[in-house]
């Protein structure tokens, strides 16, 4: 369990999913508790039934494309404002692009044009 709660908000899924009761009433208490229960004793993760889980967890997490989508989440689409700050700016550089293409067709003679 050490591996998985580290912090106060990983207690926080575990009761809201009922894999955990907090009888503590404090979430960071709960943390606390089971991060000092695995203290200074060693078990090896292959030996474990949740070997295949660590496994695939930290092969998900490994990659990159991943990664990129975890940041981007975190830092750029965790705010509804955010998300629509974001996109509006990507609609503002897709029409400052069309408008330059525009703007240089128009300046660029047309073939039947003669000087």
């Amino acid at each position: 369990m050490d591996r998985f709660v580290n912090t106060p908000k990983d207690v926080e899924l575990l009761v809201k999913y009922d894999i955990v009761e907090n009888w503590l009433g404090d979430n960071s208490e709960v943390s606390t508790l089971i991060n000092k229960l695995g203290k200074g004793v060693t078990i090896s993760i292959a030996m474990t039934c949740f070997a295949t889980v660590v496994r695939e967890l930290n092969s998900h997490c490994g990659t990159c494309w991943n990664k990129w989508k975890a940041n981007l989440s975190q830092h750029y689409f965790n705010t509804p404002w955010a998300t629509i700050s974001v996109i509006a700016a990507v609609l503002l550089l897709i029409l400052t692009c069309i408008q330059a293409v525009c703007s240089i067709i128009s300046v660029m003679p047309s073939k039947n044009q003669k000087y």
